[in-house]
């Protein structure tokens, strides 16, 4: 530096410091910082800059003669001067001690850092501390709202068993709020609402009893008991354990979640510890029970049970890899994977959100999923009924047979007074046995069964016409039914939709095809 440049230098710095121009109004915290943090600061730096290495000596100084009552004033400045002046490394630094200081992210929106806005520092800080939606966090807040709107919608589907609606919709419910959690610490809304933070901890240990219950309702037609609520009492007790995170004021739990403030520190692994204990035991109290259920199916040889079959191995099976995956996560926490460890977590998410659309698509497609089970119970049932009948099993067959080429071929269900007498009539044996057939080899009753092919037959006719030109009236007629009252019932009760909404449906199929 030339002669002339240094006297410059020094006549600005004496100039600057005796009328602190730098002086700033005191910002009102409680915490302060030694000089010593100070001074620990400006020795790491590498700086070539003579401008900015003033500035900083000035900073230092009019610190001292505060007696450093404006430490975090400090670093704000430093921070915003940095990244005016294109050092990325350096406003990185002074905008991370700012902010664990001050819990104040705007100084992010500062002009200064359009400067390094292109800078892998900028980068980290933008990913850090300000909003973001990245399309994985939009997949996961759309799996949470289906889990949310299932869980409210599945308690007024008619026919389900109600306990099991209550289990299933509590279950989905807690997946979707652990979601949704992430999704506010993803896209950093969380510091914005820091009292969501841990807010689906203290449900840690519902998944694994609300699944139990759930597959013992469907499959046993099991009756909630006082008893059952034993249950529910390691969940009070991690409530009480977790009260203590719950009741922090909105600025230590942003601190908590920036982890420059750990308190409770082990609540995290005793949380893991516990949920991982639970997850495990009803995991295998689950599969017991299916074990048992699939037993009892294979000695009832009950018909149209291997849909339902599959939606319960289905969802165990997702049940397990999210154990799986959590056990993983919680193992690389410890840092066993390195970074691995937040791939590995959405990982347990995906298991998640996964869950939760395919259960929703179940009950949109099949609702009937949800309804209780009566397979050994129906079966024990059917042959205690039918067990002195003497129809033998080349008979029943024959019956069967004739049953299908009457309804298939003959469409015997289009005339509106057929009942179980004319049925018998033109199978040629007795009521009874017509019964039995229609019982065992069906597994429903006779109305059943024709109103089953008059709306399957209806279907084809209002699918037949494209221009919606035919009357409801005259549908229900054709298929055999008297009124349109009883129609309309039968058509939603097997559709979930009424004529008319299923033909406005066709309308606007027909209109985009």
């Amino acid at each position: 530096m030339p002669y002339n440049s240094k006297i410059l230098f020094f006549v600005l710095y004496l100039f600057v410091i005796s009328n602190k121009l730098v002086a700033a109004p005191k910002l009102n915290i409680a915490r302060t910082l030694p000089l010593t943090q100070i001074d620990s600061l400006i020795k790491q730096k590498n700086i070539s800059n003579d401008m900015t290495q003033l500035e900083l000596l000035i900073l230092y100084h009019d610190a001292i003669a505060e007696k450093h009552p404006d430490s975090i004033k400090i670093f704000k400045n430093l921070a915003i001067l940095n990244a005016d002046l294109g050092q990325p490394e350096d406003a990185l630094l002074f905008t991370e001690k700012y902010i664990e200081n001050s819990l104040d992210f705007s100084i992010l929106n500062d002009r200064a850092y359009e400067v390094i806005s292109d800078t892998k520092e900028y980068g980290y800080l933008n990913k850090r501390y300000l909003f973001k939606v990245t399309p994985l966090v939009f997949v996961y807040f759309y799996a949470a709202l289906i889990g949310f709107f299932f869980m409210v919608l599945i308690n007024f589907t008619k026919g389900a068993n109600r306990n099991a609606k209550i289990f299933i919709g509590s279950f989905v419910g807690i997946h979707s709020l652990f979601i949704l959690e992430f999704v506010l610490y993803m896209s950093n809304i969380q510091y914005e609402f820091p009292h969501t933070y841990r807010m689906s901890s203290a449900f840690s240990l519902l998944y694994g009893p609300l699944l139990y219950f759930y597959f013992k309702s469907i499959t046993q037609h099991y009756k909630f008991k006082k008893i059952d609520l034993l249950h529910f009492v390691p969940t009070l007790f991690l409530l009480a354990f977790i009260i203590p995170v719950y009741s922090l004021s909105s600025q230590e739990k942003v601190k908590m979640i920036l982890s420059i403030y750990t308190p409770y520190k082990s609540h995290g692994t005793i949380i893991f510890i516990s949920k991982i204990i639970s997850l495990v035991v009803y995991a295998f109290l689950i599969g017991r029970l299916l074990r048992f259920s699939k037993q009892n199916s294979d000695k009832a040889k009950v018909v149209n049970t291997q849909k339902k079959d599959k939606w319960k191995r289905t969802i165990y099976r997702i049940h397990i890899a999210y154990i799986i995956s959590y056990i993983i996560y919680g193992i690389s926490a410890f840092g066993a994977f390195g970074n691995l460890s937040s791939f590995i977590y959405h990982i347990q998410i995906g298991a998640m959100a996964i869950m939760i659309i395919y259960i929703a698509f179940m009950a949109y497609v099949r609702p009937g999923i949800f309804e209780h089970e009566n397979t050994l119970q129906n079966h024990e049932g059917l042959l205690e009924k039918y067990q002195k009948s003497g129809l033998t099993n080349a008979l029943s067959q024959e019956l069967k047979e004739n049953l299908i080429k009457l309804f298939v071929e003959d469409k015997i269900y289009k005339e509106n007074n057929i009942n179980l007498e004319i049925l018998s009539q033109r199978l040629n044996t007795t009521r009874h046995n017509t019964s039995q057939i229609i019982n065992e080899h069906f597994n429903i009753n006779f109305f059943e069964l024709i109103n089953k092919f008059r709306i399957k037959e209806a279907i084809n006719i209002l699918k037949e016409d494209v221009h919606g030109s035919l009357n409801i009236i005259d549908i229900a007629y054709e298929v055999g039914y008297n009124n349109k009252v009883t129609f309309n019932k039968a058509f939603k009760k097997e559709t979930s939709l009424t004529p008319s909404e299923f033909i406005d449906s066709q309308l606007k199929k027909n209109i985009y095809e």
